[in-house]
């Protein structure tokens, strides 16, 4: 009897997905560890505590889970939010319910085993943004030599006549002519920018040097908007393997649109961090375990949901005179030094931006 107890203990202990056993009144009375992982706190803590508080505002949940202990009822595939009370962070789950039969065919207690999607989600978005960059790959290789070939013969002309053009009036509107072309080739060059394979010159990098540079540039943009940057450098971080040109092209975007964004008198904040616990990426190989992540916080607005949502998407700006492709590029060049970018933001609060690079060991 005693082995096979240790049999079934030993099972609930090993799945790697969370179970909570709940009484008839619908409070915790155990937990495995993988929902001591799932929530971020001690099983002892659970005892005892109320499933309105595992997932808070959710009557759905609280009905279906009553639902199954009164009559014997099992539910799959119900969406939630569960709740981090260490950190009042949430994050999406999936759930079963299954009532507890014992062997007299009583029921008294369920079972629900919870699967924490977050890693699901963030993968289906990181797909969108590529299913993003792939068609307009596909749609740029077509269009880029037929603009501009007759780009090439317009401006060609135009400087022609501005030569012969005595009145400055006419030779200001051929100004503006040739001024327009050199902006839509500019515009053809950055699309085209998304369909050019990386350049693997991948060199021993520091991140710091890098980030110095772009702050220099952009110091006395914000200067004038009386603001300040706050650097808050890991001094442990490692040299990597990446193309400078190439991140100094992503992190100067990334610096000028937190400036753009940062109020008079607004800070914006950068700061490293050597990571060897990202635990999104776990469960994948994709990212290495060794990473190092940069992290660009500014003091402004913040987006709002649908703006997150189309944040990569190409042609997508919130700017007058934005083309929507920086950070369109800037998401192609991390996922070609095998990064990832990851945005929080929240209205009337702020953006952050935190970029993962690996680092080879």
């Amino acid at each position: 009897m005693a082995e096979s107890e240790n049999f079934y203990r030993n099972i609930f202990a090993s799945l790697v997905d969370g179970i909570l056993i709940i009484s008839a009144d619908l409070r915790v009375t155990k937990v495995n560890q993988a929902a001591e992982e799932i929530f971020q706190r001690s099983r002892r803590s659970f005892e005892g505590e109320s499933l309105s508080t595992l997932f808070p505002d959710q009557p759905n949940i609280i009905k279906k889970a009553r639902q199954s202990i009164t009559e014997g009822i099992s539910f799959h595939h119900v969406e939630g939010i569960g709740y981090h009370k260490s950190n009042n962070g949430r994050f999406p789950v999936n759930l079963t319910f299954s009532p507890l039969i014992k062997d007299d065919l009583e029921i008294t207690a369920g079972i629900i085993l919870i699967q924490n999607t977050s890693l699901l989600k963030e993968l289906q978005e990181n797909s969108q943004q590529t299913e993003y960059l792939s068609t307009l790959s596909t749609l740029t290789t077509g269009m880029a030599h037929e603009i501009r070939n007759p780009l090439s013969g317009i401006r060609g002309s135009a400087q022609l006549l501005l030569k012969d053009l005595k009145n400055s009036d006419q030779r200001g509107y051929m100004e503006i002519v040739i001024e327009e072309v050199d902006r839509i080739n500019r515009l053809v060059k950055k699309m085209m920018d998304l369909t050019h394979p990386s350049l693997n010159d991948f060199k021993p990098t520091n991140i710091h040097q890098v980030l110095e540079e772009i702050l220099i540039l952009e110091k006395g943009t914000l200067e004038v908007k009386e603001g300040a940057f706050v650097q808050v450098y890991d001094p442990s971080i490692p040299t990597i393997k990446a193309n400078k040109d190439e991140l100094k092209q992503v992190f100067l975007n990334l610096v000028k649109n937190a400036v753009e964004a940062s109020p008079k008198g607004g800070r914006v904040r950068i700061s490293t961090q050597y990571n060897t616990d990202y635990t999104f990426r776990k469960k994948q190989d994709t990212l290495s375990p060794h990473n190092i992540v940069v992290k660009i916080t500014d003091s402004g607005l913040g987006m709002t949901t649908a703006t997150m949502k189309k944040l990569f998407t190409p042609f997508f700006t919130t700017k007058k005179r934005g083309t929507g492709l920086g950070m369109a590029i800037s998401l192609k060049i991390i996922e070609n030094h095998h990064g990832k970018i990851k945005v929080i933001s929240e209205e009337n609060i702020g953006t952050v931006i935190q970029v993962f690079l690996p680092v080879n060991k």
